[in-house]
């Protein structure tokens, strides 16, 4: 990356900031949504949230929390496609709208480094004994740290998963290789009596989306963006191997010639009605969406973990994609302690049961393995599997813009616009440019086992 470009890419990220601040007020104000029409009990805690499944089983919470505690919870919701404008003002800005705000994993290092939401620690350990050993920190799947500190814990786990047609497909392909042969059989283009359009689709869409379905690409071939110890590895021959398998998908017309605009919906609905025989990867949450709907393939539609690459001795090396959605504590709230017992109370074993039976996927291995869920939820037990060998993304201040070049890469690949060699290559010299004009605490991944 030249002078130019870097310092381009350094005001682009300062006038963000400054339409952040200049929207991000109006933004909340038009999106707020308060479903409780009784009138509001004294210093009620604020949640800010953001519509989707999530939102929607956390609201369920709130009237069990007030029973066992007496303390009111509000929620401010917000859509999602302005919901990181609104959070990002809000947070920076040091408003005390809201006192607890729901936020993805990967954007804990960012707010935390800037003092916006602030360490759990202190109030994990004024428990008293009994207390901490009913909360079982444990028992979570993953919790999330900055600079030593947990500043989240999760209410939901997300993880990819293989979809397939089993009237189809009886037995899913185990290997990238098996799935790219298996994906050219239901591929119209190369076979017109196919019952299918295309024989694969993933959500390819910005922001995030694209890298983070990469994400589980890049790490079964053994190659990485950033690594442990903050050096960029996403320009060696693991990782130029992973783009050139991608490369190959879309070469091959197996995947639709427009993937780079398919998003979460459409992916979901290409399997729904027929237009595609495999989806992956792609987010463990479409499938309770799935068995759901009223699509007559629901019930031919099955999930497997997602594939990898064969080794020596036969055996597959699977890294699958994981994040969480978490809940933090506003630095500015007034209500911090009140605010810290809604959160346990809903990362904790009451609250991820309500969460559970309400169409979440909550973060604790005892609610995932609980056997009432067997039959209900059968993605929880492929969940916990893939959950063993899951990887997340290192947690860095500057996410963003790693996000942001990595996703450029990819769409130089998607669109055939350059050779996965260029395109990591370039991107590799943007990265080594960034980590060196940007301070580095730590490259720690952001899921760690408690």
């Amino acid at each position: 990356m030249n002078h130019f470009k870097l310092s381009t890419l350094v005001a682009v990220s300062f006038s963000l900031l400054v339409l952040w601040a200049l929207t991000g007020f109006v933004l909340l104000n038009r999106d707020m949504m308060d479903t409780n029409d009784s009138p509001k009990s004294a210093d009620p805690i604020r949640v800010l949230i953001r519509t989707g499944t999530e939102s929607a089983a956390l609201r369920q919470i709130a009237q069990p929390f007030q029973q066992a505690t007496g303390i009111k919870v509000e929620f401010i919701e917000v859509g999602r496609d302005s919901y990181f404008t609104a959070v990002g003002t809000q947070l920076f800005a040091g408003s005390n709208t809201f006192d607890i705000v729901l936020m993805p994993s990967t954007s804990i290092a960012q707010f935390a480094s800037a003092k916006a939401i602030i360490p759990l620690d202190r109030f994990m350990a004024g428990s008293d004994p009994a207390a901490q050993e009913k909360f079982d920190l444990d028992d979570f799947l993953s919790v999330y740290r900055y600079d030593g500190s947990i500043y989240a814990l999760p209410t939901d786990i997300s993880t990819h998963f293989l979809y397939y047609r089993s009237d189809l497909i009886p037995n899913p392909p185990e290997t990238w290789e098996e799935l790219y042969e298996v994906a050219q059989q239901f591929s119209a283009s190369l076979h017109p009596e196919s019952p299918t359009r295309w024989g694969l689709a993933m959500p390819a869409v910005v922001p995030e989306e694209r890298e983070k379905i990469f994400d589980s690409i890049l790490w079964s071939f053994g190659g990485d963006l950033i690594g442990d110890d903050g050096s960029v590895l996403f320009d060696t021959r693991e990782s130029i191997q992973s783009g050139e398998y991608l490369e190959k998908l879309v070469r091959s017309r197996i995947v639709p010639s427009d993937l780079i605009s398919w998003d979460f919906s459409r992916t979901r609905e290409g399997l729904l009605n027929g237009d595609i025989a495999m989806a992956a990867p792609y987010w463990n949450s479409a499938y309770p969406m799935i068995t759901q709907s009223s699509s007559p393939l629901k019930d031919k539609i099955r999930i497997a973990l997602i594939p990898g690459i064969r080794d020596g001795g036969g055996q597959v090396r699977r890294v699958p994609f994981q994040h969480g959605w978490t809940l933090a504590i506003n630095a500015s709230s007034s209500k911090q302690v009140n605010a810290w017992k809604f959160l346990e109370f809903a990362t904790g074993k009451q609250g991820g049961m309500i969460y559970a039976r309400n169409g979440g996927v909550p973060a604790r291995r005892s609610i995932l393995s609980d056997p009432v869920f067997r039959d209900s939820r059968p993605d929880f037990a492929l969940i916990l599997e893939s959950m063993k060998m899951a990887k997340s993304e290192p947690s860095l201040i500057y996410y963003p813009a790693m996000v942001q070049v990595q996703e450029d890469a990819l769409a130089k690949i998607l669109t055939l616009f350059a050779s996965p060699s260029e395109a990591f290559q370039t991107a590799a010299i943007e990265l080594r440019n960034l980590s060196a004009h940007i301070s580095i605490r730590s490259s720690k991944r952001m899921g760690e086992i408690p």
